[in-house]
């Protein structure tokens, strides 16, 4: 019987060819901007999947297939008894070493490319807006009527499409903007254990803040959203018109952190990139940025229209 003191990712490191391998997806790492307990995590998934092969036919990690990484997150599930989460980790791990294999020629296919991640429920985690929900509130800031709407929209169009904290938001400055009619850039000045972050800003983000500049006329801030009165907005003022127009839109349990969460959740099913969800959300440590895993409603639809069982 296999035991976790067999896959501890040591049983394959007398094999100069993982050993190479690992060491150069490592330094890979490394260049690529990840913290030092990201890159280590990263590799350990690696040699536990490397030591799972080995005791499982001999396999070499780059020669694996796709059935049997479908057998190794059944046996993470099912013999080991891992949660989701710790599963999913893995998997994310897995699929960001085999797309660095595909680009060096290392592998012709990548075998990682159709396993799916284990589904969670609604209740381990917060949830994000499905795309319904998404545009209902989107048509709720624009048809609210508010004098203020150019500014409500650029603000939510700003927390859905780049994920940042609210507290973030309401920190802004102009100078904190890059803006062009084919890119643009919001940086973002870190002060905590998150560090600063240059966020790509995407077509529709920049519709909505130039529209919202060339309304916003002069002031004594230099902070980016402004009250009433030309002063800057408050987290608690960002809070309640998200809410308001939440509520208009008929979307119930929304907040600001929603917004965010919703950000992450779907950048993480366009890009299967957990690394670069953490990196875009301000998040040092990978293990934060897990909770984005979490599937929502059309996620859950989807895998039950493509069940098998699915037979009329």
């Amino acid at each position: 019987m296999q035991t976790e003191a067999l896959l501890d990712g040591k049983l394959t490191m007398s094999d100069p060819g993982v050993q190479d391998t690992l060491a150069s997806y490592s330094d890979y790492l490394a260049r690529s901007g990840l913290s030092e307990l990201t890159v280590k995590n990263y590799v350990a998934d690696l040699k536990h999947l490397a030591s799972w092969a080995a005791l499982n036919g001999g396999r070499p990690l780059v020669t694996m297939t796709g059935e049997e990484i479908k057998a190794y997150r059944l046996d993470l599930l099912i013999a080991r008894a891992h949660q989701p989460t710790t599963v999913n980790r893995r998997l994310q791990a897995i699929r960001k070493f085999f797309r660095y294999a595909l680009e060096r020629g290392l592998v012709d296919a990548d075998p990682s490319s159709g396993i799916k991640l284990v589904p969670q429920s609604r209740s381990e985690g917060p949830r994000g807006l499905d795309c319904s929900e998404v545009e209902s509130l989107v048509g709720a800031v624009r048809g609210g009527g508010s004098r203020l709407a150019s500014r409500d929209y650029a603000i939510v169009q700003i927390m859905l499409q780049t994920g940042i904290r609210v507290g973030e938001l309401t920190k802004l400055r102009l100078t904190d903007l890059e803006l062009s009619d084919e890119s643009g850039l919001l940086r973002i000045t870190g002060e905590g254990p998150s560090g600063g972050r240059e966020i790509p800003l995407n077509s529709s983000v920049r519709k909505a803040i130039k529209a919202y500049l060339s309304e916003r006329g002069e002031s004594w801030s230099g902070h980016l959203f402004l009250s009433v009165k030309g002063e800057p907005l408050s987290v608690r003022s960002v809070q309640r018109l998200v809410g308001s127009y939440a509520r208009a839109a008929g979307v119930e349990d929304v907040s600001t952190y929603t917004l965010r969460q919703t950000c992450g959740q779907q950048l993480l099913r366009d890009t299967g990139d957990l690394a670069l969800v953490a990196r875009l959300m301000g998040h040092r440590r990978l293990e934060t940025a897990i909770k984005y895993i979490l599937p929502g409603q059309e996620d859950l639809t989807e895998a039950a229209e493509r069940s098998s069982l699915n037979v009329y």
